[in-house]
């Protein structure tokens, strides 16, 4: 993802790199902040990438690619990938799977919260969607915005649905501690 984002961007520093990740990808592959700093010095050592360091002033570090880290990004952008399912960590769902401890009322509350987190997110990509809706060079970067309004929109229709069938889905009587947990085979 680091050799990616230099490709397209130019030399760039660490922090520069930090910015682009939270403003395009980090919703498709986040990334803890600290990796941002320390993978181009990896890959620098590796000989991907090289370095600068400005004379005077701040003196920051811009790395950019090299011939040997474009052959590698290339390669792997060229390999087919494998229809992995995609690794979802979504604390609201995961609280709708052990939803049956609580009342309904509470999974409503879940997912009308969620129709709000959702919506909201909609309005930003959307608004990205405006101001770069002129730049045919970002195709691609724009298909996956695209893909992630779609995601948005799916989410929104899943947890209307949810707030609207909370009592159906609810089980006959609350879950507990003591209950055995059902024989799945």
């Amino acid at each position: 993802m680091v050799l990616g984002v230099i490709a397209v961007r130019g030399p760039t520093t660490s922090y520069q790199l930090k910015q682009y990740v939270a403003e395009s990808i980090a919703y498709l592959w986040p990334l803890q902040h600290a990796t941002l700093y320390r993978e181009p010095r990896r890959l620098e050592s590796i000989g991907f990438l090289q370095s600068e360091t400005e004379p005077g002033g701040r003196r920051r570090q811009f790395f950019t690619i090299t011939e040997q880290g474009l052959a590698c990004l290339r390669d792997w952008l060229r390999e087919p990938s494998t229809a992995q399912p995609a690794e979802l960590h979504d604390e609201a769902l995961l609280k709708l799977h052990f939803g049956e401890v609580v009342d309904p009322s509470s999974i409503r509350d879940l997912a009308e919260t969620q129709i709000v987190e959702r919506k909201a997110r909609l309005a930003y990509y959307a608004d990205l969607q405006r101001r770069y809706q002129d730049r045919p060079d970002l195709g691609y970067p724009l298909a996956t915005l695209k893909a992630g309004q779609m995601f948005e929109k799916a989410s929104i229709a899943f947890w209307r649905e949810i707030a609207e069938t909370a009592d159906e889905l609810a089980p006959a009587r609350p879950s507990t501690a003591q209950s055995p947990a059902p024989d799945r085979k």
